[in-house]
């Protein structure tokens, strides 16, 4: 950052001071790693220390000053007996209305992530000052508070003064090497994107975007990763239940972690571990190690799989060969009973022309090309695979637990009797879903949907429509099929959504049912004559503080003057979901049928 823009930002901007301490550290006393709470000056009154901000090293004298931004790393060793400093730690902001200038300033991140440390020319200036800053912070009363404010903006402007003739660097922060330190560290604990950009001072794009251009992943894949290759140490290394392996690294729902452990490294924790364990075995087994050096020797013998030397004690006294021959006998019947019930199938096939080549895991179901039919009744553990707006992906053929990241299509799911386990908070505001949405959690709004709280819902399917944000990483979560909104009416979307929860016929009685009541009621409406307008009011209610309606083209209206203006609930007016729909429909009926009066102008 260039020193006229700092100036032009302190110009502008509200400031709050949040504390003002004088603090005294011996050589025996270090400062390891602080997280600065809020934006700092560090002033040092006595002594010498080395310091280091997130990564920056500071051999500091006395009278030297420090600058640092709100969630940076700091570090202090005192280099002689006693180190002595004062801390101001404040907030800046910047009001909504400000110049270009100061927006393009913004846009390059938040202008109060900077470090930079000197030791001034004319120090005694800014010690009286912050010395007198600090006494009167110390001091009861609000009088007083305002002085110490006073006083710091003083500060300031001897600061930037000496900087503009020493030409001090300014280094601005890296929010992306900030996050990673403190993931690293804090991987365990339940942290949301939203938390973390706040911690930073920056918004959870921003902190997003530049910690991908810096790992290749968004901030919730990386701790991910963290948290599984904890998990693979723990597996490989300890005997511990996987309750306890999943809360040590911050996951409560142990079927969750199984899952997501398993799609990160293709294991199921269980088999990682007997993995592990088998590779170990393998690793000291005598018969394995030694090798002939000139021609290789295949061994032969009638334990298939063991070791030698230790087989005796994961058997139990069992042995292999007998046990190897049960499970062949037991296999053996097997596949006779299968290749029998295939050939009555068979049979009974070629008289109908029909043929089934596979289960309900290689069926497919898709909004345009059907879901395959099954003499078999479907499992809820099957899967399909169904065509998105974004391509095939495997779903549940019968999903249970399903994540809704779009108001516009929790009714329909709704209608086909499957409450989603989570939906945006516009949901929970419409009117005709009262009573019916009670078990349904508050995952956020689009841009910034609260990702810990879906991962703990453990759902087993996502909806989304192409283009959500933050999708990368939500589709770790579990299967994510998106919809392109508006390519299919209504109707056509609760058949594709009936395909893909295995409930079409549910849709379809549903479709069925809603042209019927169109068929009653079309007639009664076509006999109405004139215009008609359905509005939405910008308040709730009835009442309307819209300033269009206010207007004269408003008022001379057709449908304003004979009274046909008719106003829907704002809260449900956006959404045109089976349940909805089957709300709105006799209210517009009867809206058409016995006109309403509209508001006294």
């Amino acid at each position: 950052m260039k020193l006229n823009e700092l100036i032009l930002l302190w110009t502008s901007a509200s400031i709050k001071l949040m504390d003002i301490r004088y603090t005294k550290i011996s050589s025996n006393d270090a400062l390891m790693a602080y997280r600065l709470p809020a934006n700092m000056f560090l002033f040092a009154a006595r002594g010498s220390a080395q310091i280091k901000l997130d990564g920056a090293e500071y051999l500091v004298d006395r009278m030297f000053v420090l600058h640092g931004g709100k969630g940076m790393y700091m570090s202090i060793q005192p280099m002689q007996e006693r180190f002595d400093f004062y801390l101001v730690l404040y907030k800046a902001w910047l009001p909504p209305q400000t110049s270009q200038e100061i927006h393009n300033i913004i846009s390059k991140g938040n202008p109060w992530q900077v470090q930079y440390g000197y030791a001034p020319l004319y120090p005694l200036s800014l010690f009286e000052k912050i010395e007198r800053t600090a006494s009167e912070w110390q001091t009861p009363g609000d009088l007083e508070l305002l002085h110490a404010k006073t006083l710091f903006y003083q500060f300031i402007y001897e600061l930037i003064r000496q900087l503009r003739e020493q030409d001090v660097r300014i280094i601005p922060a890296d929010p992306a090497e900030q996050l990673l330190a403190y993931l690293n560290e804090h991987f365990t604990e339940q942290l949301t994107l939203e938390w973390l950009a706040s911690m930073l001072d920056c918004s959870p794009s921003h902190l997003s975007r530049t910690f991908k251009q810096r790992t290749s992943c968004s901030p919730i894949e990386y701790m991910i990763r963290l948290r599984i290759s904890k998990a693979r140490n723990l597996l490989k290394d300890t005997d511990a239940p996987l309750q306890e392996v999943a809360l040590s690294i911050g996951y409560s729902d142990v079927y969750y972690f199984s899952r997501i452990f398993k799609k990160q490294t293709g294991y199921s924790p269980l088999h990682y571990r007997q993995f592990c364990r088998n590779s170990n075995s393998k690793q000291h087994n005598p018969f394995l190690m030694l090798r002939s050096s000139i021609v290789p020797r295949k061994l032969k013998r009638y334990i298939n799989n063991r070791s030698d030397n230790d087989y005796q004690y994961t058997d139990k006294g069992a042995f292999a060969l007998i046990r190897n021959r049960k499970h062949s006998t037991a296999l053996t019947l097997l596949l006779s009973l299968t290749l029998l019930l295939s050939a009555c199938s068979g049979t009974v096939n070629s008289n109908n022309n029909v043929a089934n080549t596979g289960t309900g895991t290689n069926a497919e179901a898709s909004g345009n090309t059907g879901q395959s039919e099954t003499n078999q009744a479907p499992t809820a553990s099957s899967t399909v695979m169904y065509t998105g707006a974004d391509g095939e992906v495997e779903v549940p053929r019968n999903p249970q637990r399903i994540v809704v990241l779009t108001h516009a299509y929790v009714g329909h799911f709704m209608a086909l009797g499957i409450n989603p386990v989570g939906a945006p908070s516009m949901t929970m505001g419409n009117p005709y879903y009262k009573g019916k949405i009670d078990g349904i959690e508050d995952i956020g709004s689009p841009g910034g949907f609260e990702i810990e709280k879906i991962v703990t819902l453990n759902p087993d399917l996502i909806i989304a429509l192409k283009g959500t944000e933050m999708l990368e990483e939500i589709s770790k979560i579990a299967p994510v099929v998106t919809v392109n909104y508006g390519e299919k009416n209504y109707k056509e979307q609760l058949i594709a959504f009936g395909k893909l929860a295995n409930r079409e016929d549910k849709a379809k009685l549903w479709v069925d049912a809603w042209n019927a009541k169109i068929a009653e009621f079309k007639p009664q409406v076509l006999e109405v004559v004139g215009d008609y307008i359905f509005t939405s009011p910008e308040a709730t209610g009835s009442e309307d503080t819209s300033p269009m309606y206010e207007t004269v083209l408003w008022n001379g209206l057709p449908a304003v003057k004979n009274n046909r203006v008719f106003y829907l609930d704002k809260n449900a007016s956006a959404f045109n979901a089976p349940i909805t729909l089957d709300a709105l429909l006799p209210i517009i009926v009867d809206s058409f049928l016995k006109p309403a009066n509209v508001k006294s102008n």
